[in-house]
C-alpha cells in the first residue's frame, strides 16, 4: 500500500441530540480502518454551513503532510443542498482550496443527481474525481459501501486518480464486495442505481462519467436473464 495517505474528514451533525443523544459519526468506522493500515492517517472536523465548511477545509485540514489527500464529505443533503449549505457552492470551495486533494466523496442522498453539483469539484482541474448518491440512501448502509472505497483507494497506487482504468479497477475492487441488486435506496432501488463517479483524469480537458463503466465492471452484465448487474 502507499505509505503517505490523509482522509480529510468533514462531517456535519446527522441527529438533533433528542433524536440521537449519542451523535453518531462516521469517525470511528473510519479509524477503525486507519489502524489497520500504517501511513494512512485521519484529520477531522465538523460544520454547519458552506462558511464553516469553507473555514475547515481551507484553515485546517489541507494542511497535511502526507502527499496523498481524499476528502469525506459527511452530511444530510438533496437535490440543491449538503447540510445547510447550497450544494453547489460548497463543492466549488473544494475546487478552490483542493490544491493536494486528489479525489471526493460526498456522503450526502441525492447530491450527485444534479451533474452539475459534482461538476463544480472537478472545475480547478487539480481534483481528478467525485463519488456521490444519486438517491436517499441509508446512513449505515452508504457507510459501509464507503469504507470498502477508502480502503481500496489507500491500497492503490499514488497515481490511481490520473488513470480512467486503473480508477475504475480501484472502485470495482471495492464495490465488487456488495449485492448490486440489494436495495440501497430509501424507497428499495438497487445499489446500483444509486451510484455516480465522475473523473477528470489526467491531460483531459472535460470530465467524464465513469458510472455506466463502473456498474458493468464490478458487476458484470447477465444477459442471460434480465440485463441487470449480477
Amino acid at each position: 500500500m502507499n505509505q503517505d495517505f490523509a482522509l480529510l474528514l468533514l462531517e456535519s451533525p446527522w441527529w438533533l441530540p433528542r433524536d440521537n443523544p449519542l451523535r453518531a459519526t462516521c469517525l470511528p468506522f473510519f479509524q477503525g480502518l486507519e489502524r489497520l493500515y500504517d501511513g494512512f492517517n485521519i484529520y477531522y472536523s465538523t460544520f454547519y454551513d458552506t462558511a464553516g465548511f469553507e473555514t475547515a477545509l481551507s484553515e485546517d485540514l489541507i494542511h497535511t503532510v502526507e502527499k496523498r489527500q481524499i476528502l469525506y464529505i459527511g452530511a444530510h443533503g438533496n437535490h440543491g443542498s449538503i447540510a445547510n449549505g447550497r450544494a453547489s457552492t460548497l463543492l466549488g470551495k473544494v475546487s478552490q482550496h483542493g490544491k493536494r486533494i486528489e479525489g471526493v466523496i460526498i456522503s450526502s442522498c441525492l447530491v450527485a443527481s444534479r451533474e452539475n453539483n459534482l461538476l463544480n469539484v472537478l472545475a480547478s482541474g487539480d481534483v481528478r474525481w467525485v463519488f456521490g448518491y444519486t438517491k436517499s440512501v441509508d446512513w449505515l448502509s452508504s457507510l459501509l459501501l464507503e469504507l470498502a472505497i477508502v480502503e481500496a483507494l489507500v491500497r492503490a497506487p499514488e497515481d490511481v486518480d490520473h488513470d480512467r482504468e486503473a480508477l475504475l479497477d480501484t472502485f470495482k475492487t471495492a464495490l465488487e464486495k456488495f449485492n448490486p441488486n440489494a436495495p440501497f435506496g430509501a424507497d428499495g432501488e438497487p445499489l446500483y442505481d444509486c451510484l455516480c463517479l465522475i473523473q477528470r483524469a489526467k491531460y483531459k480537458r472535460v470530465p467524464e462519467d465513469l458510472t455506466v463503466d463502473l456498474i458493468t465492471t464490478a458487476w458484470p452484465i447477465d444477459n442471460n436473464e434480465d440485463g441487470n448487474p449480477t
